[in-house]
């Protein structure tokens, strides 16, 4: 009879270790906290907590967020000299799974691109791609897929312009990160 209550009392015990234990662990998992890292000067940082992904944009750029239907979840855009030059990120809904799928979905004509490549940003995998527009513009676009998304990062301007805002185009591309 000693027995049984010296074991049924560890176990009692027991159980109420792990509960309290368990009680603590989910009580302090911290919830996602961006970045601590200075942000560029020049540059503001967003970070949207529902779809779980940041990036820094120019603060001297207009800044407007459209609103947008299934399966786009968000789209944010920023331009610079009237219009001219501006950065498209958008998340949307997806059924792909790879990024070879992403290139070979056709997005852009094949023979309007100048330059494309995986990529790795941030510890993800993406799909770089460079392609003439129009007959006078140029994009750069990269693609990731993460969370049954897809997160584009699409940058248009001038073949004239594009030199001068490749830097930028590349900041903002490089400070991406999807959690």
């Amino acid at each position: 009879m000693k027995k049984k209550t010296t074991v049924g009392g560890m176990i009692i015990v027991a159980i109420a270790a792990i509960v309290i234990f368990a009680g603590c662990i989910e009580e302090k998992a911290p919830a996602f906290t961006p970045p601590t890292t200075s942000v560029t000067p020049g540059y503001i940082r967003g970070y949207d907590h529902q779809l779980d992904f940041g990036y820094e944009f120019p603060e001297d750029w207009e800044a407007q967020s459209p609103e947008c239907e299934f399966p786009v979840e968000l789209v944010d855009v920023f331009t610079k000299a009237e219009g001219e030059t501006r950065i498209v990120i958008d998340v949307k809904s997806t059924d792909l799974n790879s990024l070879a799928e992403v290139k070979g979905f056709e997005y852009i004509d094949r023979d309007s691109i100048l330059k494309e490549s995986f990529v790795e940003i941030n510890g993800r995998k993406a799909y770089e791609v460079i392609f003439k527009q129009y007959p006078d513009r140029k994009a750069k676009w990269v693609i990731f897929l993460a969370n049954d998304r897809e997160y584009t990062i699409q940058c248009y301007t001038t073949e004239e312009l594009y030199d001068e805002y490749e830097e930028i185009f590349d900041h903002v591309i490089n400070s991406f990160f999807i959690e």
